[in-house]
Parts: C-alpha cells; structure tokens; sequence
C-alpha cells in the first residue's frame, strides 16, 4: 500500500523539477536570464589603445561581474565625447578637463567619476633630415634647434599648437616669426608628413614615438609624460582625461556609478601587473592594429610607453586636473576655470 501510492505522489514533483532544470539551463545557455540583470553602460573608445581599462573589463569579464554590460563606441575626440554624451549616444566619455570644462561653463552638467587614461602623450619628434644637436641637453635648449622649422600639429589652433607656442616663447623664440605651423592630422599621417619632409618636426602622440623607436626614422626630443620640463605641461599627468557621466545619470543610478568605479579599479590593478602584458595585446589587438612595416612591435613599444607612463589608472588627481586647467587658462585655450570640486565627483578614486 505505501509503494503503491508513494509513486504517483512523487512523480509530479520529479517531472516540475526536471522541467524546471531544464528551463535553467536552456536560458543559461543563451544567456537570457543573465543579460536580464544586467545594465547596459556604453563608454567612449579612442583609436589606439583607447578605452583600455573597460576593454579588459569586457575581456575579463569585470563588467559583468559588476552587474553591467559594457559597450565601447568610438568617437575620436574629448569634444566628440561630450557631443556624444549629451546626444545621448554614449553614457560615459573619456574627455580631457579643459573639455569637461567648458562644457559645464555652458551649462551642462556632468562630472568625473573616475580615472581612464589619466596620463598626457603628448610627444615631439624631429625628423632625421632635421639637425637637432641640442637635443641631450633637454628643455629649453632643443627648443631652440627648431628655429625656421615647419611644425606639424594635428590641427591648426589645437592644443599641440598652443603647448609648442608655450614652449617656443619659454625657450626665447617667437612662434609667430621663428616656426611655421602646418597641420598633419593624427599620428600617422603625422609621421607620413616628417619623413616625407613636408614638415621637419612635429608634437603629435604616442605611438610617434614607438614608431621612431622601432623604425629609426625620425627621433624623439621630448615627451610629456616623461620629461619634467616645462613643469607646468609636466604636472598635468594624473589628471589627463577621465571617466565622465552626465549628472542626471549619477543621480538616478549610483549604484551603477559605484559598479563603474569598482570595474575600472579591478582593470587598474590586471594592466599594471607586468606578468599580463602578453594577455593584454591579446585582448586589445582585435581593437587596434598598425597597418605599416613592424606594426604588431610598435603597438607592443607603445604598450610599453603608455604602462611606464602610468596612463591606465582609476584613480583622477585633483592637483594634476587643477594644474591642466591652470595650464589652459594661461595659454588662453579657456577663458575661464571652475574649481575642480565642480567637475569631478567627492567619492571618485
């Protein structure tokens, strides 16, 4: 009598547990029910090594653990970033502070949530037909090898363009009378340019000079990251561009805002361990390519430059963004700075 009705009593159970097995794997297999808690958060990505930090959070899966999913889009610029941004077509941008700058001047309001690439690439490289017989002796004297040369700059009136003024003025030449500024783009046709010779130096980015290391083409004469003068260019690392969200999305979603900063710590900590360095051009290489003689070991110079240059961090220097907008205000690229309290948020690393 017990085992003839202990049968039909268990056996409903047992088919509802199977089905319900069944239906737990069949969505974790297609990732259903995972993709269902996740939050979509959409970065900004550059050219390059870019994003680097929410790449290997992608990679690795970071992201997910942090309950979100990431997406990257490229938009080339700190300016196209912050379009982006208030477009609506991106949640985070990678901008520079001058640009975070002048856009709450105009009344948008957004703020630094964390680092990203924090440390400046800026770089200038002389051509191999250009005599530079000053260059060991550092700034200013270098400076002054490139009187009556052709400068390339990636756009006429850029930044590149008012540093290079800065350091013209500084070394005791007019950079009205004693250079030509020409612009040459971004660095590859940058580099096309100098060894071409249509310009005899330019102050272009990172990886010019990998490129000069690996071809020995042309040769490096200063780089911001590195060279501690003009120490005003030179303390602005730290605080080059970072992690910034509309404050409407920092209001209504903090804790995702927090997800974002633990995600880009984890990130922090797998780049500047040296044992991932192989792993990380694995990860980054469907991102980003050279397409020119040596490519693959200029973009493995370049890695290295960016990782001893400290660039990948989560973690914004207030005193390095206030000494970029001070930078900025003297060259007259912003007619007015906001205290940096106003442009990044109090629990940012």
């Amino acid at each position: 009598m017990n085992a003839l009705f202990a049968c039909p009593a268990r056996a409903p159970r047992r088919r509802g547990a199977a089905l319900f097995a069944a239906l737990v794997l069949a969505l974790a297999q297609t990732g259903a029910w995972a993709q269902a808690a996740l939050e979509t958060v959409r970065f900004q990505d550059y050219p390059g090594f870019g994003n680097l930090l929410v790449r290997i959070a992608i990679s690795k899966g970071y992201c997910a653990k942090n309950g979100i999913e990431c997406k990257l889009l490229v938009l080339p610029s700190s300016p196209m970033g912050i379009q982006g941004l208030l477009a609506g077509s991106i949640d985070a941008a990678l901008p520079s502070v001058d640009a975070v700058n002048q856009a709450v001047l105009r009344g948008s309001k957004m703020k630094y949530v964390a680092g990203g690439a924090v440390a400046s690439s800026m770089e200038l490289v002389a051509g191999n037909h250009w005599a530079t017989p000053h260059a060991a002796e550092g700034f200013p004297a270098f400076i002054r090898d490139l009187k009556g040369a052709k400068i390339g700059v990636p756009g006429r009136g850029a930044p590149n363009e008012r540093y290079m003024s800065m350091m013209l003025t500084q070394a005791g030449l007019d950079p009205e009378k004693d250079v030509t500024f020409v612009a040459v783009g971004g660095a590859t046709t940058a580099y096309n340019a100098l060894v071409s010779k249509q310009v005899d130096a330019v102050l272009s980015y990172e990886p010019m000079g990998s490129i000069r290391k690996v071809l020995e083409t042309c040769k490096v004469l200063w780089r911001s990251a590195f060279d501690r003068k003009p120490e005003d260019i030179f303390a602005i690392n730290g605080g080059a561009n970072g992690t910034v969200f509309l404050q409407d999305f920092i209001d209504r979603k903090p804790k995702i805002i927090d997800s974002v900063i633990r995600l880009l710590q984890e990130s922090e900590t797998f780049v500047n361990n040296p044992a991932h360095f192989e792993e990380i051009l694995r990860i980054d290489r469907p991102y980003f390519s050279l397409e020119m003689p040596r490519g693959d070991e200029i973009m493995t110079a370049s890695l290295h430059v960016a990782l001893d240059a400290n660039m990948y961090r989560a973690h914004m220097s207030r005193k390095a963004m206030k000494a970029a907008l001070d930078l900025m205000l003297a060259s007259h690229q912003l007619p007015k700075v906001l205290p940096v309290s106003d442009l990044i948020l109090d629990r940012a690393p």
